[in-house]
C-alpha cells in the first residue's frame, strides 16, 4: 500500500510540472519563434524574400538539401545581392563543364536556367520555355507542341548534349507497340515526330517513301478519300496486311459482273493499292487478252469506253449504244423498230464498213440472200433498197432496171411482185394467169379448151407473152396450133378476122 502511494504522488507531480511548462511555451516561446520568422533575419533582407525562397533554386538548396544561406551569400555583405556564378562550381563541377550553350554555341549563365529570383509562372525546374517556346515555334528553334505539359527535364538534361539524354519514347508510351520500319518503339518515333510536333503534324510518309523501298509515286494520295497516306494505313501499324481493306470505304459501290466474276470483287484485281486511278484497259487485258476489240473509244480507250467497271446499274454490263451514237433514239431505233444494235454489230467488232451488205443482210435474211444466188442482178441488197441500213426507205421500183419489160407489159401486169419472187426474180409454179384471168370467164374463143387436140385457148402463154401488150394474133402464131388446117383460106393474114376472141361476135 505504501509503495502503491509514492507512485500515485510521482506521476501527479509530473503532471502538473507537464501543465505548466506547456502554458509557458503557448503564451511566451512560441509566439516569439513567430514573430521571429515573420520578422526575417537581422540583416538587410529584401522584402520579396519570402517569394525568393520558393523559387526552384532556393526550394532545391534550402528546402531540400538544408544549405544555410552564407554557404552560397557573402556573410560580409550587408545586402542579399546575386551572388556570382562562381559560388556554384565548388559543388557542380561536372556540370559547370558541360554548361547549357545558346543558338551561337556559347556557354550560358547558371542562372539562365536556375532560377533564383522571384519569378511567377515558372514552368518546369529549369524554365526552359522562357527560351525555347512558350509552346510555339520561334525562330531557330523548333518550338514546342506535343508535350505541352511536360517539363522539359522529364526528357533532356541541358548540362549533357541533346543527343545522349534525350529520354527514350516508350519509357513513357509503353502501350505503344510499333510495327513500321522498326520492331521497338525506341528510336523511330523522332523519324516521324521530331519530339516537339503535334502527332498531326508528323513527317509526311514520302519523305521516306519517295525514294526508299517500298517507293510510292505522289500520285497516290488525292483527293476525294485517299487524301493521305493515313487514310488506309495505322500509324503505328503500317504493315500491308493491317491496311484498312477498300470495303470499308467502298462498301456500296457496284462492281462490273460481280455476281459472276468473282475477280471483279477484289480491288486488286485491277487497282494497284498505291495506284488506284490508273487501272484502266491494262488491268482489263491482264485477264481478257482473248478479247480484241475493233470499236476504240479514244476518249476512255478501247474497254472502259464501253464498260464502266463501276455501272450505276448492279445488271448492266456494258454501256448502251444510243449513250454516245446520239443518232440513236434508243437501242431499237433502227432498221425495223425492233431490232437491238446488237443483233447487227458485234460488240468487240462494231465496225461494219468493210463487210459487203450480203455478208451482213445475211445474217438475218438468209432466205433472200439464198435466192439471190440464181439472180446475179439482184446480189446487192442496197442495189434495190433505199435509205440506209438504219433507216431503210423502201425498194426501188423494179423499173429502174426493168424499163423495158415495165414499157411493154400490159397494165395489170405492171406490178412485178404479183408474179415474181423479188430476191430471185423468178416466177414460182403457184403463179398462173388462171390465179386472174379465169377462163371461163374470159370471152370468146378463150374458153375452148379444144380437147382432145391440147389445152387449146386456156394456155395463155400460146398467144400472149407476159411482157407485152401486143397479142400474137397473126396467121402464123395460130398456124403453130392449127397447122392441120393450113389450106383454110390461105390468103388471110390474121385468122381473128372471122375467129374472134373478144366479146360482142
Amino acid at each position: 500500500m505504501k509503495q502503491a502511494a509514492i507512485t500515485i504522488g510521482v506521476f501527479a507531480v509530473l503532471g502538473f510540472l507537464g501543465g505548466f511548462l506547456f502554458a509557458k511555451l503557448s503564451t511566451n516561446v512560441v509566439p516569439t519563434i513567430k514573430e521571429q520568422r515573420e520578422a526575417g533575419p537581422t540583416r538587410a533582407v529584401p522584402d520579396t524574400w519570402r517569394e525568393v525562397r520558393l523559387s526552384p533554386g532556393h526550394s532545391q538548396h534550402v528546402v531540400n538539401k538544408r544549405i544555410e544561406c552564407n554557404e552560397c551569400h557573402d556573410p560580409g555583405q550587408e545586402g542579399f545581392e546575386d551572388p556570382d556564378t562562381g559560388v556554384c562550381t565548388p559543388c557542380h563541377e561536372e556540370q559547370a563543364s558541360l554548361a547549357h550553350v545558346d543558338l551561337d554555341g556559347m556557354p550560358m549563365d547558371c542562372y539562365t536556367c536556375h532560377i533564383f529570383g522571384s519569378e511567377p509562372e515558372v514552368f518546369g525546374r529549369w524554365h526552359c520555355t522562357r527560351c525555347h517556346g512558350a509552346f510555339e515555334t520561334v525562330e531557330g528553334i523548333q518550338g514546342l507542341a506535343m508535350h505541352t505539359s511536360v517539363p522539359c527535364e522529364s526528357c533532356h538534361n541541358p548540362h549533357e548534349p541533346a543527343e545522349e539524354t534525350i529520354r527514350e519514347c516508350d519509357e513513357c508510351h509503353k502501350t505503344m507497340n510499333v510495327q513500321h520500319g522498326r520492331s521497338r518503339l525506341s528510336g523511330s518515333c523522332a523519324d516521324c515526330h521530331g519530339g516537339h510536333k503535334l502527332a498531326s503534324d508528323a513527317a509526311s510518309c514520302m519523305e521516306c517513301h519517295e525514294t526508299e523501298k517500298p517507293t510510292v509515286s505522289a500520285s497516290a494520295t488525292f483527293g476525294g478519300g485517299h487524301d493521305s497516306c493515313a487514310t488506309c494505313h495505322q500509324a503505328h501499324a503500317f504493315s500491308a496486311s493491317s491496311a484498312l481493306a477498300c470495303s470499308s470505304c467502298h462498301e456500296g459501290t457496284r462492281v462490273i459482273a460481280q455476281s459472276k466474276a468473282r475477280e471483279h470483287r477484289d480491288c486488286s484485281s485491277c487497282h494497284e493499292p498505291h495506284a488506284v486511278r490508273a487501272a484502266g484497259d491494262q488491268s482489263c487485258r491482264g485477264c481478257h487478252d482473248d478479247v480484241l476489240s475493233a470499236h476504240p473509244v479514244e476518249s476512255k480507250g478501247d474497254c472502259l469506253g464501253c464498260h464502266d467497271p463501276h455501272p450505276k446499274r448492279r445488271a448492266q454490263i456494258a454501256t448502251q449504244c444510243s449513250e454516245c451514237h446520239e443518232e440513236a433514239r434508243s437501242e431499237n431505233a433502227f432498221h425495223a423498230g425492233k431490232i437491238p444494235c446488237t443483233a447487227c454489230h458485234q460488240p468487240h467488232r462494231f465496225d461494219l464498213s468493210k463487210l459487203s451488205d450480203r455478208g451482213f443482210c445475211g445474217r438475218c435474211h438468209t432466205l433472200q440472200t439464198r435466192l439471190t444466188r440464181r439472180n446475179l442482178g439482184h446480189s446487192s441488197c442496197n442495189a434495190c433498197h433505199e435509205g440506209t441500213t438504219h433507216e431503210p426507205a423502201g425498194v426501188v421500183a423494179c423499173g429502174s432496171c426493168h424499163d423495158e419489160q415495165l414499157s411493154k407489159s400490159p397494165e395489170g401486169h405492171r406490178e412485178c411482185a404479183t408474179c415474181h419472187e423479188p430476191h430471185g426474180g423468178t416466177v414460182s409454179a403457184q403463179t398462173t394467169c388462171n390465179a386472174c384471168h379465169k377462163a371461163s370467164k374470159l370471152p370468146g374463143l378463150h374458153r375452148i379448151s379444144d380437147v382432145p387436140l391440147g389445152e387449146g385457148h386456156t394456155e395463155c402463154k400460146a398467144c400472149h407473152g407476159i411482157h407485152e401488150s401486143e397479142v400474137r394474133a397473126d396467121r402464123a402464131a395460130c398456124m403453130t396450133c392449127h397447122e392441120d388446117i393450113g389450106d383454110h383460106e390461105p390468103d388471110a393474114k390474121r385468122c381473128t378476122g372471122c375467129h374472134t376472141f373478144i366479146s360482142g361476135h
